[in-house]
């Protein structure tokens, strides 16, 4: 248990970081820092599809593409979450 909670916390930084990096490039499209988390929102929910409705015979795969849609979803989180402090929090700042 402890080993997912330090990779969920790797994977919110990770996303915050190119999260502030795409930010920090592209000053004029303000979407784009909106990229990574719609990318993972889209993988999350894709492998939570397959989590629940692919039937494997044997093995663990729909345990495997549940915690991996769990990751994904955990980064979707993060993104958004830089994303709205950036849009909403650093302006306030700067004034």
């Amino acid at each position: 248990m402890d080993r997912l909670i330090l990779i969920l916390l790797g994977i919110v930084a990770l996303f915050s970081g190119i999260t502030y990096l795409l930010w920090r490039v592209s000053k004029r499209v303000k979407l784009v820092k909106y990229s990574p988390a719609l990318l993972c929102l889209l993988a999350g929910v894709y492998y939570w599809y397959l989590a629940k409705t692919v039937q494997v015979h044997g093995g663990f795969e729909d345990l495997a593409n549940a915690i991996l849609s769990m990751m994904l979803l955990t980064g979707f989180v993060s993104g958004l979450a830089t994303s709205l402090i950036i849009d909403f929090i650093v302006p306030k700042s700067k004034a």
